[in-house]
């Protein structure tokens, strides 16, 4: 492996162990030691990394919230029909559903976010952008099935968003059936376009 090959690596493995402590112990309890040991470095390969703890928690926002909004944003260029597109926003929080770590993660980051201003700005910018795709992509559901969205983008990604985060928080074994009901209900009630 090159130097850039090795680094990303490194990067890689220091990721993982992050986001499988901050899941289980939470962002503070994971010192900078743990997260190094866990993915198999030193500590001073973390630090020729990440400048702090602060730093990887950026980083890994930006990292899983990127994730996130190309995986939306795929959908939404994708063309399909209401059916398709309503499968893909169900693909999503099955998603959700099948990787928890990954709704304990975010909900660790708002947590994070409430309390540290400076930090509020990386993850609030990344978390807009996503609500953005999200909003866009179920209010293409609503038009495809000839109905007006009954409420702005913003709104119906942050109802959507803890629905589901709040459904697989509470341990439901298949949150994506309950969302689609409440996405159907919402339909059926909709406005015409």
């Amino acid at each position: 492996m090159g130097r850039g090959e090795k680094q990303q690596y490194t990067r890689e493995k220091l990721f993982e162990a992050a986001t499988e402590l901050m899941v289980s112990k939470g962002y503070h309890a994971a010192s900078v030691s743990d997260i190094a040991e866990s993915a198999g470095f030193s500590k001073g390969a973390f630090f020729s990394n990440f400048a702090s703890k602060a730093d990887l928690l950026v980083a890994l926002t930006q990292r899983f919230k990127g994730v996130e909004i190309e995986r939306l944003g795929n959908a939404l260029n994708s063309g399909a029909s209401t059916a398709e597109l309503s499968q893909g926003l169900l693909m999503y929080i099955d998603n959700l559903k099948n990787n928890k770590s990954c709704v304990i993660l975010d909900v660790e980051l708002q947590l994070i976010a409430a309390r540290d201003a400076e930090f509020a700005q990386h993850y609030y910018q990344l978390h807009q952008q996503n609500s953005e795709a999200l909003g866009a992509l179920i209010e293409l559901i609503f038009n495809h099935c000839g109905k007006q969205a009954p409420m702005s983008r913003d709104v119906l990604a942050m109802l959507f968003t803890a629905l589901s985060e709040g459904l697989v928080l509470q341990g439901h074994d298949d949150p994506a059936q309950q969302i689609k009901l409440v996405l159907e209900a919402m339909i059926e009630k909709a406005s015409p376009l």
